[in-house]
């Protein structure tokens, strides 16, 4: 994997070429939005599957931090063909890979999950013992672009996961009326966004949320932090050098600063009233009535503005700005598709591979794309990008765009979310970092990986 990930970034931003075309306007309007459209496929649209006379129910399990719109419509297609139903189950976001690995030690596996992509996800659930191999399955590589297809596969072209979603995104997103009353535009540099968080408060609202309670969403300012500062400071030689032991975090002034820099909104008071207590539906709400200027959040929250304040609120009043360095904008990160797996030891193993097969069929991806515009991972799908999707993918064409460190690394930055609750409570940098170093040196030797033993 290690020649595979300096040049994801490359084939991300083709792909997002080759799906914009023209239709990425320069000077667009605010409302406007592009349509993306890929090579067309020569596979059917759906598969052609007989009804079932012994229906089954599968599990399907996700995080609660996604959106079921487009997957129920999708199960709901599923079960008029084949007879079988798809119960979802939604896991909270921030215990989502901690309740999955519960479940797979006590034998409660599910039929299908989703599971954040690349192949560290494989030796985090021994996919050798746990997972079904897709390599060689017919009928499920065709439509996948190949650049995204290979960053789920190992060395030896194993893939124990189905790339399913979009090219997503990490950063800033802004509420732009409140960005006009104050009479500010998005920073410049970090030492912008201070001023213009200032501003905003001055003018009677909040400029940010944090919800901290749920744990999972205070990750995203460090590691949209990370592509504009950290990686700008140890470039992909240190990101290596960290994946394989011979770097500590704690050792990365430019990841202490960070911390040092998340203190300092916290003392100017630039967080809402009840930090502690915020919740990432309340964020939501907040933010679409203007009480909050901006969110530090993931892609995922689109869909669901959308469902709240429509269409037209998420198009005209909805901006996007990277993570600012020290100099300049910042650097986009965005993130690979999800992947859909399969236990090996499923209750109803042909069942969830039909419905995987389903899932990705084109009927199917066009039904998911319609729910959650982005930029398609699959030949032959439409997508109608939202104007901070376009952006970002103005990012990726000007070569400032990086993919999100953790799906770069191997180990993982465990119990994060919980570091930086305490952290937020306590405001102790060196704690907070050395805690964060710690897990992540115990989540490599759990895994067993090269350097950590």
């Amino acid at each position: 994997m290690k020649a595979v990930y300096p040049v994801l970034t490359v084939m991300l931003a083709t792909l997002a070429l080759s799906a914009c075309g023209s239709n990425n306007k320069e000077n667009a309007s605010p409302s406007s939005s592009a349509s993306v459209s890929a090579p067309a496929s020569s596979s059917a649209a759906s598969p052609s599957v007989e009804p079932k006379k012994d229906p089954v129910t599968l599990t399907f399990l996700i995080p609660n931090t996604d959106d079921v719109t487009p997957y129920n419509e999708i199960f709901s297609e599923f079960e008029k063909q084949t007879g079988n139903k798809v119960e979802v189950q939604a896991l909270p976001g921030g215990d989502y890979d901690n309740m999955l690995k519960t479940r797979f030690s006590t034998g409660d596996f599910p039929d299908v999950f989703l599971m954040q992509p690349g192949t560290k996800q494989y030796v985090k659930l021994r996919a050798d013992e746990t997972l079904t191999e897709w390599s060689k399955e017919a009928g499920v590589w065709d439509n996948v672009i190949e650049s995204i297809a290979d960053f789920q596969k190992t060395p030896e072209g194993l893939a124990y996961g189905v790339p399913f979603g979009k090219t997503g995104q990490m950063g800033v997103f802004y509420n732009k009326e409140v960005f006009t009353k104050a009479g500010v535009e998005p920073p410049k540099n970090y030492a912008d966004l201070i001023e213009i968080a200032k501003k905003i408060k001055a003018a009677g609202v909040t400029p940010f949320y944090e919800a901290v309670k749920e744990g999972w969403p205070t990750q995203i300012f460090y590691l949209s932090g990370w592509v504009s500062q950290v990686d700008q400071a140890v470039g992909a030689e240190g990101v290596q050098k960290l994946n394989v032991n011979e770097m500590k975090l704690s050792d990365i002034a430019e990841l202490k600063d960070l911390f040092t820099k998340a203190k300092e909104l916290k003392a100017l008071d630039l967080f809402q009233k009840n930090a502690l207590s915020g919740t990432y539906d309340e964020m939501q709400n907040e933010f679409g009535d203007g009480k909050i200027g901006m969110i530090f959040m993931l892609d995922g929250v689109l869909p669901q503005l959308e469902k709240k304040f429509g269409k037209e609120f998420l198009t005209d009043k909805v901006g996007f700005f990277p993570f600012p360095s020290a100099t300049d904008a910042g650097t986009a990160m965005i993130t690979p598709p999800n992947q859909l797996m399969v236990p090996s030891k499923a209750k109803h193993l042909e069942q969830a591979k039909e419905l995987v097969k389903f899932m990705i069929s084109q009927e199917s991806i066009n039904k998911f794309y319609a729910s959650q515009p982005g930029i398609p991972i699959f030949k032959g799908a439409t997508s109608e990008m939202y104007p901070v999707q376009q952006t970002v993918q103005g990012f990726i064409d000007a070569g400032k765009s990086t993919v999100n460190v953790q799906n770069r690394l191997t180990a993982s930055f465990l119990d994060l979310g919980k570091t930086l609750q305490n952290f937020h409570i306590d405001g102790d940098v060196d704690k907070a970092i050395n805690e964060m170093a710690k897990n992540y040196i115990k989540d490599g030797n759990s895994k067993r990986l090269t350097g950590f033993e």
